[in-house]
């Protein structure tokens, strides 16, 4: 049973158990176009940007802008479906335009169960072809960090903003946005791929809720950054306009159930109490009784019957 325990969890985690070619999956950049992701339906778009003109989407007939007086036009509008996501189950491409001083990108639905591999590709426009791509910043954030960046973005003209620089590291994600698992942030960069694959569906909840409705799905934010956010270590605005390549690769994996780690330290800790508790009973019992059939018991201190060698004491 403690082999059993041990030995599960390393055998499915190999790879010729279940393959994985986490190499080939993210250096080839192919996805199925018959079995794309829909807009509107598992991904929308949104873009931050001075001025509610500078919009340039192939989809513009479907994109709507959300009317908030925190977002005016002299700090950045903000233009995105809002809408509900389906989870995105299939493969997914796209290209726009990305200018200077602006930050664009794609909000998805990722969900556990499957593996995203997302390939991104600057490139130069045609009237500053002869240039090479710009190197720019590409974060994949949760929606939490989101509102914090439409904040950072909508401050970027702010005479004092240096000053949140001088804030302590490890003060700094109370009011400062933060790359999914501190680690997806490709800064400096004409061109990233990577992947990232989720434990369980990113959920959160009022702590005194009175119902699923209350429940609210954690949107995941793909950005191509194309300006000068507080991260120290970020790259500046490259200074023109650019066009970027996006493609969402899908794949399905096997994840264990997050009660397995319970049930693998539990049962690891039972064994280790059971195990002393089994060899003293059982060593215990060794040799006392009558034994198996055709053999007969042996005393533990067995009695020796020998003659006396010397004669009694007299009696008096």
């Amino acid at each position: 049973m403690l082999f059993l325990l041990i030995i599960t969890p390393i055998v499915l985690s190999l790879p010729s158990v279940f393959p994985i070619s986490e190499v080939e999956a993210a250096s080839n950049c192919t996805y199925d176009s018959q079995q794309s992701g829909k807009w509107h339906q598992e991904i929308s778009s949104f873009n931050l940007t001075g001025a509610s003109d500078d919009v340039d989407w192939e989809n513009d007939d479907e994109r709507i802008m959300i009317e908030d007086s925190m977002w005016g036009g002299s700090f950045g509008d903000n233009i995105y479906n809002n809408s509900p996501l389906k989870a995105l189950r299939s493969d997914f491409h796209t290209s726009f335009e990305v200018k200077n001083d602006t930050a664009s990108g794609l909000r998805l639905n990722l969900t556990s169960g499957y593996r995203y591999t997302f390939c991104v590709v600057t490139h130069s426009e045609n009237s500053s072809n002869y240039l090479d791509a710009p190197m720019v910043d590409f974060y994949l954030i949760k929606k939490y960090d989101w509102d914090l960046y439409r904040n950072d973005y909508s401050m970027r003209a702010w005479e004092n903003r240096d000053m949140l620089n001088m804030i302590p590291p490890e003060w700094r994600d109370i009011s400062s946005w933060m790359p999914y698992r501190d680690i997806h942030a490709y800064e400096g960069e004409k061109a990233t791929d990577f992947a990232v694959s989720l434990d369980n569906d990113d959920i959160s909840c009022p702590f005194f809720m009175s119902g699923d409705s209350d429940c609210e799905t954690q949107w995941m934010y793909l950005i191509v950054d194309g300006w000068d956010n507080m991260r120290d270590s970020d790259t500046p605005a490259p200074h023109r306009n650019f066009s970027v390549d996006i493609t969402i690769m899908t794949e399905e994996r096997f994840t264990l159930p997050n009660y397995t780690v319970a049930l693998f330290c539990g049962g690891l800790f039972v064994m280790l109490i059971a195990a002393p508790i089994i060899m003293h009973t059982k060593y215990q019992r060794a040799g006392v009784g009558p034994g198996s059939e055709g053999h007969q018991g042996v005393d533990l201190m067995p009695m020796l019957e020998t003659e006396a060698t010397k004669p009694p004491p007299p009696v008096n």
